[in-house]
């Protein structure tokens, strides 16, 4: 079967023409600010590239909306096995601080999910949101490394901004908190506790701020303790399989580091099961201080990220971009926080 030829976009443009992709939008809305300059090389461009643009989409996304939109990779939203459907803590925070803050702000919130595993899905998307009038969309990871849907989002001309984008971070805004720091400054914990065989679990392999968690770790603790790393998926399910093996052996670590809450949480189901004592006969550690921390027990040493505090940023930087205000930063980084408790100690 014969592959659909990919439609250029407006990033395509601005390449070509060697402009900003915002400079490309206020050429497809004749918006007078454009010198002549700038608008020729950018119409030549288009017509190098054979540029058809979206009429519809242009015509909706001229019109305010006051509305915000969050996609989400919804592949797990049409399962049909309603007992294994699985919510990210992660996503819960981040729609409750877009909620609040486009509320203040007097704009509506939706989270719309695609499924990125449908045949098709890059166009059904599109006639998903060219029935929406939005002023923006937010992408959270692994969405907002989706390099197709970025595509699809210049195509239709919706402005978008991304929460810890691992590719092609100049492609648009984008929020972020310190990964890095955060997981180094979990490491140094463990190590001034005295642990120095150290379990390690790892996110979707399609989640790079998760492979930005395991790598500072890595670094921070190289040459001072073992690390024994195993594979994770972000899931209960998949921290308590990744629980079971790191502690099976009799030279199980002292301690382990999952690189978010709710693996963290299936970590320590899978050594109560075996009759082990947390912290005392392993110490456990998660990322992000997300709500599942206040239903463990001990409560959970973790990495706080400012979770709503992104959102809220990335729907200010929407808003202003849409009623004309002077814009924020277009990088955000907000500080993490390691928050100790008790399911960490000395060996």
């Amino acid at each position: 079967m014969a592959t659909e030829k990919r439609r250029p976009t407006i990033i395509d443009i601005a390449r070509k023409a060697e402009v900003s992709f915002k400079t490309v939008s206020r050429v497809l809305n004749e918006n007078p600010r454009v010198g002549a300059d700038l608008r020729s090389r950018v119409l030549k461009a288009m017509a190098e590239l054979d540029y058809q643009p979206n009429l519809a989409a242009r015509s909706l996304a001229g019109r305010r909306g006051y509305a915000i939109a969050l996609l989400v990779d919804g592949s797990e939203f049409f399962r049909e096995d309603d007992a294994n459907a699985y919510f990210s803590p992660y996503l819960v925070d981040l729609q409750a601080g877009a909620l609040i803050a486009c509320r203040q702000q007097g704009y509506h919130f939706f989270v719309e999910p695609y499924d990125f595993t449908a045949e098709g899905w890059a166009g059904a998307l599109r006639a998903q949101l060219s029935r929406i009038a939005l002023d923006g969309v937010m992408l959270a990871p692994p969405s907002a490394d989706r390099l197709p849907l970025l595509d699809a989002l210049d195509d239709l001309n919706i402005p978008y901004i991304r929460f810890a984008p691992g590719l092609e971070r100049e492609r648009s805004p984008c929020v972020a908190s310190d990964e890095y720091g955060g997981a180094r400054a979990m490491a140094e914990h463990l190590l001034a506790l005295g642990h120095r065989r150290i379990g390690l679990i790892g996110g979707p392999q399609d989640h790079i701020a998760a492979a930005v968690r395991v790598v500072a770790f890595q670094e921070a603790v190289q040459g001072r303790a073992e690390v024994v790393f195993h594979p994770g998926d972000f899931t209960f399910e998949g921290g308590l399989v990744a629980g079971d093996a790191l502690l099976a052996g009799d030279d199980r670590p002292s301690a382990i580091f999952a690189t978010n809450d709710f693996m963290a949480a299936g970590v320590v189901t899978a050594a109560t099961r075996r009759g082990l004592k947390v912290p005392q006969d392993v110490s456990i550690g998660g990322f992000d201080d997300s709500a599942v921390v206040r239903f463990l027990w001990p409560p959970l040493t973790t990495v706080r990220q400012p979770i709503r505090k992104m959102a809220a940023a990335a729907v200010d930087y929407l808003v202003a971009q849409a009623s004309g205000r002077e814009l924020p930063a277009r990088e955000v980084e907000l500080a993490s926080e390691l928050v100790v408790r008790e399911s960490t100690g000395a060996v």
